[in-house]
């Protein structure tokens, strides 16, 4: 007899909390393991980050950056 897990949704996602520091990615209603970031990864967020704060101030638009505070959807399948 097989056991067919059943697929997250990406509202389960969002509200999985497994008390651990650990980040997941969605792939295919699937919680995956994320790897650690390396320190060039470090030095584009931060250069992202730094044009994005200055842009915003540049325009004074009422919006905010917030580095690596929020996940994002993407289309992207199994790769």
């Amino acid at each position: 007899m097989t056991t067919t897990a059943s697929k997250l949704t990406f509202a389960d996602y969002l509200a999985d909390e497994d008390g651990t520091d650990t980040r997941y990615e969605l792939v295919d209603g699937e919680l995956r393991p994320m790897s650690v970031g390396t320190g060039k990864h470090g030095a584009i967020i931060e250069c992202s980050y730094d044009q994005f704060r200055d842009e915003i101030k540049r325009q004074q638009l009422p919006w905010t950056a917030k580095a690596m505070m929020v996940g994002v959807r993407s289309p992207r399948g199994r790769r």
